[in-house]
């Protein structure tokens, strides 16, 4: 008896994809029953009515055959058929992806930040249409991606409002799409609400979008899906960090990592207590293509570090609003720090609010 060929390995990766397309052939058939009007909408259908009225005349008066009008009438549906299956299943079976636009106290457009993300994912071949099929299958429009706050942030009881609300109408908006839903959030704003930002979406798959401005566009700077961005590290790899011996009951943690620099001299920092330095070990701020989990990951070790030894923590930052939106994933809203926000026509930090005064619940 002679032993078998051991099967290759694209062999079996044709076997074991067999069984999975021919499922889900069969689901996609099977949620376009539940919605057969769809399929006037598709393109391949409406051209497939096109060649059999166009089509019919030319047979009528050519005098050929309407074989050769019924057989691209066919082709058309089932393509037409095929496609509208397989994204009724997508939108009703698998994870999507979610644009988020979160807006605070800032100018800029929120729309053309809702676009930019919708751009971006519509570039993949499966999300084509992305903005139209959220409101065909899952009845998502653009206005529920956006979520703007234009009162004054140190309105701290307006400000946890809209984010308890903000928070209330993302579970809604999660509840009408599939599980395991990737959000693509641009958050516009301070980085100081960034952080409390972060803290609503400890428990989402993120992928997190930083603002260019020299090229007008969005790009991708981590996906957070995990507790990997609070691991701890051996080493400091993406600052100089300058901890002083504990003399003091109080602390100041900067944070420098971007074009703007932090000065330590400001009243505000220099009469609280001892001072903690982060400075970023490149010259500006962080490229697109740096590790922006690692900044995140050294920062949250300082501060743990911090408030196991101090007793009143206050955290001043001059870093990218994505980082902040992070870190505050990382941090959760359980940690007794004082945020500050820097005031451009005073050039001081000013006390915001602590993190664990944000409840989220109603």
């Amino acid at each position: 008896m002679t032993d078998r060929p051991p099967s290759s390995p694209s062999s079996k990766l044709s076997n074991e994809r067999k069984p999975s397309l021919i499922k889900r052939t069969q689901a996609a058939i099977s949620s376009l029953i539940h919605d057969p009007a769809a399929i006037f909408n598709n393109p391949f259908t409406s051209a497939a009515s096109v060649v059999a009225a166009i089509g019919g005349l030319l047979a009528d008066q050519a005098g050929f055959g309407y074989v050769y009008v019924l057989i691209p009438f066919l082709v058309l549906i089932l393509i037409g058929i095929w496609r509208e299956a397989r994204k009724t299943a997508l939108y009703q079976k698998e994870s999507i992806p979610l644009p988020i636009v979160i807006n605070v106290a800032n100018p800029a457009s929120s729309d053309n930040a809702l676009n930019a993300l919708f751009h971006i994912i519509e570039k993949e071949e499966r999300f084509r249409g992305h903005q139209h099929n959220l409101e065909e299958y899952l009845k998502i429009v653009p206005r529920d991606l956006v979520f703007n706050f234009r009162g004054d942030i140190h309105n701290h009881e307006n400000l946890k409002d809209f984010l308890k609300i903000t928070r209330y109408d993302l579970e809604r908006l999660k509840a009408k799409t599939p599980k395991n839903t990737f959000l693509y959030l641009a958050y516009i704003g301070p980085a100081s609400v960034g952080i409390l930002v972060g803290t609503m979406l400890v428990n989402d798959s993120v992928k997190i979008f930083q603002y260019n401005k020299s090229s007008d566009s969005y790009y991708p700077v981590m996906e957070i899906v995990d507790r990997r961005i609070k691991e701890d590290v051996l080493t400091y790899e993406k600052f100089e960090v300058e901890i002083p011996e504990v003399t003091q009951p109080r602390v100041t943690v900067a944070i420098d990592v971007a074009f703007h620099k932090i000065r330590l001299e400001e009243p505000s920092i220099k009469i609280y207590g001892d001072v903690i330095y982060l400075k970023s070990r490149s010259m500006g701020t962080i490229q697109p293509n740096e590790d922006w989990a690692q900044y995140c990951r050294e920062i949250f070790k300082v501060l743990n570090f911090a408030q196991q030894r101090y007793h009143e923590i206050r955290f001043v930052y001059s870093m990218p609003i994505a980082l902040g939106v992070a870190l505050g994933i990382a941090l959760q809203n359980y940690w007794n720090v004082m945020l500050t926000n820097y005031e451009s026509a005073t050039g001081d930090y000013q006390d915001l609010i602590k993190l664990n005064e944000i409840r989220y619940y109603f």
